[in-house]
Order: structure tokens, then sequence, then C-alpha cells
């Protein structure tokens, strides 16, 4: 069985709405290297790193100390997950 997998060309950005009802800024991607993106959410939160046909993805930036949190088939689903994580680790903590 062979897999075909989309090679990403050129510069690309996008901006998707992670959840309609968030009241925060919504996550745009950009085409950082050849199989690496950046997600940004006022300034860069995480990566996604295409493998073949997973997209892994990493919080934090720069991404030498960015920290792998999923691996899923989907890049929708992908940025959504970074751009979540990455809001969360935003929010207040609550004192013990």
């Amino acid at each position: 069985m062979s897999v075909s997998t989309p090679v990403p060309t050129g510069s690309e950005t996008r901006t998707e709405e992670t959840t309609p009802s968030a009241g925060r800024n919504p996550a745009s991607w950009e085409l950082h290297d050849f199989d690496r993106y950046v997600v940004s959410q006022d300034g860069p939160v995480g990566y996604i790193e295409v493998v073949s046909s997973l997209f892994v993805c990493y919080l934090g930036h720069p991404y030498a100390l960015a920290e792998e949190i999923a691996q899923v088939l989907d890049f929708e689903r992908a940025v959504q997950i970074v751009a979540e994580r990455a809001a969360s680790s935003r929010r207040p903590k609550l004192a013990p």
C-alpha cells in the first residue's frame, strides 16, 4: 500500500479560528522550513513537524526548547492542539 504525502512548497500562511467562542486571537500558521510549521497567537507558541503522514505537535519557542505534546494525522487538528495548549499554559494558575 502506497501512501502519498503532500509536499509543502512556497511560503504559506493561514489563520484558523480555534474555537468560535474562545474570545481570544485566532491561531495562525506559517511554513517555517521544508517540513516544519510555526503556530502563532500574538507571537510564536509552537511548531508542527511533518513526518511522513504524521503531524508532530510541539509547544514552546524557540524550536530547540519546545516540548512534544501530541502526534496526530490531521493538520487542522494539530494546529488546534498547539493553540489550545498554548492558551491554557498562559492562564493564571490557582493558588494551592
